[in-house]
């Protein structure tokens, strides 16, 4: 599945020379004005949004499109922000005691589309195990490399597996990272292969999920954190980490235990779910 993606280089380079210049409170000012914007002339990702209301049974009228775009464009920016300067951002960590088992042990963090979850990829370097983030970039060349050319401030405890390079060396790097004990981030709730997928019931539907975190976990008897980051204010985040049973559980059973976990955590933020296409229409 290909997932159009938002924005242009040129507007991220634009606000990131805002935040530069004049600084985070000017940016989250000019954000609103971005937000209208894409209200009145992005129509089709509120249509493809509107599934996703319905199945939790709220009206997605143009102001709830309005702060459900305006959180996005604040998780965009404060990526970059995590990057340049993750001290400005304040990150309030929730079940810690269970984040810190991970941390010392290794085993694999479970991201998905919802909150900002890349604020916490880039803030993880302070821990003690290395953090192996899986991902293929779909993003845009000119997005990728705006990125690319972001001075990081937190980058050596942070490396990233490219899906793009081939499943069999991405496996290799993910095993090497899991018997040395070190922390694999993985996204579970967008496909990417369709032959690699499992079937789980979410918010009362059948949806299709990726299925790889959850065999590695069987496979390599690992255990899985989820980990959601909720903005809760202006620069203002909180980590929540959510321990995914898998003891005794097939790879159905344990993605089913995310998914479950996942659909609590949308109920309770639902403008925080960042899946821009109909989820239920795989």
């Amino acid at each position: 599945m290909e997932v159009k993606q938002r924005g242009s280089a040129l507007g991220h380079k634009i606000i990131l020379f805002i935040y530069k210049v004049l600084g985070y409170k000017f940016v989250a000012f000019i954000l609103n004005f971005v937000s209208i914007y894409y209200v009145i002339f992005s129509q089709s990702t509120k249509k493809s949004l509107q599934s996703y209301y319905d199945h939790l049974g709220l009206e997605l009228t143009n102001y709830v499109f309005f702060q459900h775009i305006k959180l996005f464009a604040f998780s965009i920016f404060d990526r970059f922000v995590s990057r340049m300067k993750p001290d400005e951002l304040t990150l309030v960590k929730d079940d810690r005691q269970v984040g810190l088992s991970i941390i010392e042990s290794g085993g694999i963090m479970l991201f998905s589309h919802f909150g900002s979850w890349a604020v916490a990829s880039h803030s993880l370097s302070d821990n003690k195990s290395k953090v192996h983030v899986v991902m293929r970039e779909t993003t845009k060349q000119g997005i990728t490399q705006v990125e690319s050319d972001t001075t990081r401030t937190n980058k050596n405890g942070v490396n990233i597996i490219d899906l793009n390079k081939g499943a069999i060396a991405a496996n290799i790097q993910i095993a090497n990272a899991i018997m040395n004990k070190e922390i694999v981030a993985m996204m579970a709730d967008r496909v990417t292969d369709d032959s690699k997928t499992i079937d789980v019931v979410f918010l009362n539907d059948t949806v299709r999920i990726n299925k790889n975190p959850f065999v590695i976990a069987k496979k390599l008897n690992t255990p899985i954190v989820a980990i959601f980051v909720v903005n809760i204010g202006l620069a203002k985040y909180n980590i929540k980490f959510k321990e995914v049973q898998t003891l005794d559980k097939t790879p159905q059973e344990i993605a089913q235990n995310y998914m479950n976990i996942l659909e609590i955590m949308v109920k309770k933020h639902p403008k925080q779910w960042y899946n821009f296409h109909d989820f239920f229409k795989q």
